[in-house]
């Protein structure tokens, strides 16, 4: 109980923050076409840019991986836990062919950059929770774009190079860069290395703002046209991660197994609409998932993290 009650005060700033960003889109400070550039702001530059400080920070070299290796696992085990609930759970409550790979997909792939990473740097920071961003951005990026996406097409048919859309990310270039100058004991001014810094440490405040502001965008009419969308906020959001935590505790330490319940219980990515688009899926499904968890994630992330400490 102790640790819900150190959470508790920072979960507060995270819902100030977000709800700073939904007020800067309602009253029209933020218009809605500015948010491609934020997104793009964020994604390309600063959190790049916060990988490559916290890999420098920490020394982590390719030498010092292996000891990431017990998490990079259990993120993986979460993932795979992810996605099996989703196919039984769709198999079980008989979803309809259109939305049962959305569903899946959904389940899957979580708001890892907006809301994961700032979370994890006002939670864990001071545990030292921070040097794990790095790897689990990649396990995230990995498994979202290859498992994610291949739940997402299903029996669809369609080709798509996976592993290059991996590589070419910015979270994934900006840890070999990151990896490249500290393997290699690549000498960095200072001075570079403090602007990189202060860059990475504004994803916390504006990454939960951007998420305030695309809330605030949502198109809240017909919120609960599919109500298959409530089942998977219940397993994405509650369900799953506390079960997580539940097996974690037993044997990894506290922020590990926190860390693990807080990447399982994000809400549905944002980008899951574009992938339904993309590939002519059921895109207001999709959509009406993003809406739904990310609302119903404010509720539940306290929700979690008082149920630890019962």
């Amino acid at each position: 109980m102790e640790y819900f009650w150190i959470v508790l005060p920072k979960m507060g700033g995270f819902l100030l923050l977000v709800l700073i960003g939904f007020l800067a889109s309602r009253l029209g400070v933020v218009k809605k076409e500015a948010l491609t550039s934020i997104s793009g702001f964020l994604i390309k530059i600063v959190l790049p840019a916060l990988v490559i400080s916290l890999i420098w920070e920490n020394h982590t070299t390719v030498f010092t991986l292996f000891h990431y290796g017990r998490i990079v696992l259990w993120q993986m085990g979460a993932y795979l836990l992810l996605a099996l609930t989703g196919f039984l759970v769709s198999r079980i409550f008989k979803l309809p062919e259109s939305v049962r790979n959305v569903f899946c997909g959904c389940m899957v792939g979580g708001n890892f950059g907006f809301l994961v990473i700032p979370l994890i740097m006002a939670l864990f920071a001071e545990t030292g929770g921070d040097k794990y961003i790095p790897i689990c951005s990649v396990v995230d990026t990995t498994v979202v774009w290859t498992l994610g996406l291949l739940l997402f097409l299903g029996r669809s048919g369609k080709q798509e190079n996976l592993w290059k859309r991996v590589v070419s990310t910015p979270i994934f270039i900006s840890i070999l860069i990151g990896m490249a100058l500290t393997t290699f004991a690549v000498p960095v001014p200072a001075l570079v290395m403090d602007v990189v810094t202060a860059v990475g440490e504004t994803s916390y405040s504006w990454g939960l703002i951007y998420l305030g502001c695309s809330i605030g965008f949502m198109e809240f009419g017909g919120i609960l046209r599919y109500k298959s969308v409530l089942l998977l906020a219940a397993c994405k959001l509650v369900a799953v991660p506390a079960a997580v935590y539940a097996i974690a505790s037993h044997f990894l330490p506290q922020t590990e197994s926190l860390m693990l319940m807080l990447i399982t219980g994000a809400p549905t990515m944002t980008s899951s609409s574009m992938l339904a688009r993309q590939y002519h899926l059921n895109e207001d499904y999709a959509s009406e998932a993003v809406v739904v968890t990310t609302l119903l994630c404010m509720a539940t992330l306290p929700l979690l993290f008082l149920i630890t400490a019962l």
